[in-house]
C-alpha cells in the first residue's frame, strides 16, 4: 500500500514538475547581422563653414632681385652722341662725347635735369651737327644753367607779356629790334656799351649790353674769351649751358660768381650784326631773372 502511494506522488510530480526551456529560435532574416569590428581609418573633419571675416594679409614674397637702376648722365649723353654719329660722321660722334664731360658729373640735385635735357636732345627731330641744343630742348638746357646756379629746378615755361611779375613791365628798342620784360624805371645805361638798365626793389640790377657780333662761327669757346674780357675773374667760374645756333640766332645761358661773392645769370644773344648780353646781378627773384632771360628777343 506504501509503495503504491509513493509511485503515484512520483508521476504527479513529473507532471506538474517545471517545464524545460524552449529550444532557441533560428535568427530569422530580418534579423540585423552583428556590428561589424570598428575601422582603423582616421575620420576626417569636415571643413568649417565660411566666415565672414577677412583672413590674414599674407604678404607677396620678397623680390629676389633689386629693380635696376635707371641709365646714367654718362649712359644718355652717348646715346644721344650715337644719334650724332648716324646724322653727322665719326667726326660730330667724337666731339660730342668729349662734350658730355660738361654734364657729366652734373651738378649736386640736377642730374634728373641733365638727364631730361639730354635725353631731349637725343630724341630732337632738329638736331645739329653741332655741340649745340636743338632749339625744340632749348628751355630744357637752360633748367640745366637754373639749376646749377642753386634754383629749384622747375619745369620752365615762356612768360607771357600779357602778364609779367609784380614791378615790371616790357622794355621794348625798335631800333635796336630787341624787347624784353624788364623792372619798371628803365633808364640809359652808366655803363660803356649798356642799352638799358633798371633796379628792381630787391636790389637785383637788369642789364641789356650791345656789342659788335663777332666775326665767324659763334660757339661756346667764342663767348668765353668774350666772357673773359668783359668779366675779368668774374668768369673764372663761369658755366655755359643751354646753347641754341639756328639762322639769325645763337644764344647761349651763363652764369657766374665773382670773387668778391657777387652772382650774376645771362644770356648772349647774337643776330646777324650784333651781339646782345641780357644780365641780372644780385639777389634776383626766381620768377623776375626768368621773364627776364627767357623773354628777352633779338632781330
Amino acid at each position: 500500500m506504501m509503495q503504491r502511494a509513493a509511485l503515484i506522488g512520483g508521476l504527479w510530480l513529473v507532471a506538474c514538475g517545471p517545464a524545460s526551456a524552449p529550444p532557441a529560435a533560428a535568427p530569422s532574416e530580418t534579423t540585423p547581422p552583428p556590428a561589424s569590428e570598428p575601422s582603423t581609418a582616421v575620420p576626417v573633419a569636415e571643413a568649417p563653414p565660411p566666415s565672414d571675416a577677412p583672413g590674414p594679409t599674407v604678404p607677396p614674397a620678397a623680390t629676389a632681385e633689386a629693380k635696376p637702376a635707371g641709365p646714367s648722365v654718362r649712359e644718355v649723353c652717348f646715346a644721344m652722341c650715337d644719334k650724332v654719329k648716324e646724322k653727322c660722321g665719326k667726326s660730330a660722334f667724337e666731339s660730342c662725347r668729349v662734350n658730355c664731360g660738361k654734364y657729366d658729373p652734373p651738378a649736386e640735385g640736377c642730374e634728373e635735369v641733365v638727364k631730361t635735357a639730354l635725353s631731349c636732345a637725343r630724341d630732337a627731330t632738329d638736331a645739329v651737327c653741332a655741340n649745340v641744343a636743338p632749339e625744340s630742348c632749348a628751355k630744357q638746357f637752360r633748367q640745366i644753367t637754373a639749376c646749377a646756379s642753386g634754383q629749384k629746378p622747375v619745369e620752365a615755361k615762356e612768360p607771357s607779356h600779357g602778364v609779367l611779375p609784380a614791378g615790371f613791365a616790357l622794355y621794348d628798342n625798335a631800333a635796336l629790334g630787341i624787347h624784353a620784360p624788364m623792372p619798371e624805371g628803365t633808364t640809359a645805361g652808366s655803363e660803356p656799351n649798356v642799352v638799358v638798365q633798371a633796379k628792381h626793389s630787391d636790389g637785383a640790377v637788369y642789364a641789356i649790353r650791345k656789342l659788335p657780333r663777332p666775326e665767324g662761327k659763334l660757339n661756346e669757346k667764342v663767348f668765353l674769351k668774350l666772357a673773359m674780357n668783359l668779366f675779368g675773374r668774374c668768369s673764372d667760374k663761369m658755366k655755359m649751358q643751354g646753347m641754341v645756333d639756328k639762322p639769325g640766332r645763337t644764344s647761349i645761358n651763363y652764369t657766374m660768381k665773382c670773387p668778391d661773392g657777387a652772382e650774376e645769370m645771362g644770356l648772349f644773344w647774337a643776330t646777324d650784326k650784333a651781339l646782345f648780353i641780357a644780365s641780372v646781378r644780385g639777389g634776383a627773384s626766381k620768377q623776375g631773372a626768368e621773364a627776364f632771360l627767357y623773354g628777352f628777343e633779338a632781330k
